[in-house]
């Protein structure tokens, strides 16, 4: 809990092209077919509903702090 408000911390991995480019179009770092595994670990919390007002439905939740945790290239 985060005062009143629920915290949560979610944990997952994507997969990602890793290309960058510089203005010219021309690859800097990485490359088209360089894939990588992205580890990252988000932490969000319940915002009150004093915050929202009277117009919220549903629960909203709002992204606190996000974390690279790690990389790992698959090709």
């Amino acid at each position: 809990m985060m005062g009143t408000s629920p915290l949560i911390i979610v944990a997952f991995q994507t997969q990602q092209v890793h290309c960058v480019r510089d203005q010219n179009g021309a690859i800097t770092e990485g490359g088209q077919d360089t894939i990588h595994t992205v580890y990252y670990a988000w932490a969000m919390r319940q915002v009150d509903p004093e915050e929202l007002g009277g117009g919220a439905i549903y629960p909203i939740w709002k992204l606190m702090e996000m974390q690279q945790l790690g990389v790992k290239s698959l090709i």
